[in-house]
């Protein structure tokens, strides 16, 4: 559990691979494990800061699939003001 929590935080931290973050966050979204769904959040979050608009979507899309709540708000954690207003109403904040 430990291992795959860090392996996806490394990968998304590094900026160099989007796609591979993303399919193991895939592959790990509906973990049973909370803290695992942390980490995948944390990785989204972590992935957002290199690729906003991409990741801002493809989270947008895990709450229409009503993946977790931790995953998603783990992710947005660092859009602030308006733009998390706007995000958690469903806009295009």
């Amino acid at each position: 559990m430990w291992l795959r929590r860090t392996i996806t935080r490394k990968v998304a931290k590094s900026g160099q691979f989007t796609d591979f973050a993303l399919e193991m966050c895939n592959a790990l979204i509906y973990a049973k494990e909370d803290l695992v769904r942390k980490g995948v959040g944390r990785a989204l979050k972590d992935l957002m800061r290199a690729d906003r608009v991409r990741i801002k979507e493809y989270v947008r899309q895990l709450r229409k699939e009503g993946v977790s709540s931790t995953i998603t708000l783990y992710a947005i954690k660092d859009l602030k003001g308006q733009e998390r207003v706007e995000f958690l109403a469903g806009g295009e904040g």
